[in-house]
């Protein structure tokens, strides 16, 4: 019992004391009695109510949770291919997200038969005074920056890259560069270094590969 509801029933009982000296104490204690059986009864009531509540949100926010991972596992497979199981946390955060957006790009941005690899949210630095939001995409046919909103689209053939390297520019942001043909490629406001790391390693090895 809390201490409210303790100090609740000191407080009746005196009530009751001073009733009873002018009524029948039996009669008082009864319906003193049927008064706080009723009382607990509802609060128990209204507590189950309330938990039923609570789990019925639980519940529908699970089922939520697990369209949600459904539908974003679908777009994975969409865009990474079917046995493509290595994806990231980050890759799976971000599809959800931007769901819209891999979708246009699986759709209507990539070739057929052409899956990604690998991406990575950052700006190019296109030059030095247009900067453009956007993925940087590793793909099992080139790598691509595209921008949110899909109007920028540049594409670069990993046979053209020389070089791939990334920095740490700041406490918290890091920076890609990539050498391509003559061209210093630049991509930064890039905040997570395992990511990036697996982007650029995937578009050196492909060019690894394509130069052999």
């Amino acid at each position: 019992m809390g201490i409210y509801q303790h100090l609740c029933y000191k407080v009746e009982d005196l009530f009751v004391k001073i009733l009873a000296s002018k009524q029948e104490p039996g009669i008082t204690r009864q319906k003193v009695d049927a008064y706080r059986k009723r009382q607990f009864e509802e609060a128990v009531r209204k507590k189950q109510e309330q938990e039923a509540r609570l789990e019925d949100i639980r519940r529908k926010e699970e089922e939520r949770q697990g369209r949600e991972r459904q539908e974003v596992l679908a777009i994975l497979s969409q865009f990474m291919g079917m046995d493509h199981i290595d994806y990231t946390t980050y890759e799976f955060n971000e599809i959800s997200k931007n769901k819209a957006f891999f979708k246009h790009l699986t759709d209507m941005v990539l070739d057929k038969g052409e899956k990604g690899l690998a991406f990575q949210y950052c700006e190019f630095n296109k030059s030095s005074r247009q900067q453009i939001r956007g993925y940087l995409i590793a793909t099992s046919k080139k790598a691509l920056f595209i921008s949110t909103d899909g109007v920028f689209q540049q594409k670069f053939r990993y046979q053209t890259v020389q070089n791939v390297q990334w920095l740490q520019e700041s406490l918290l942001e890091k920076k890609l560069y990539i050498q391509y043909g003559t061209k210093q490629l630049e991509f930064d406001k890039i905040y997570d270094l395992d990511q990036i790391k697996r982007v650029g390693n995937v578009i050196l090895n492909l060019a690894r590969e394509v130069r052999k």
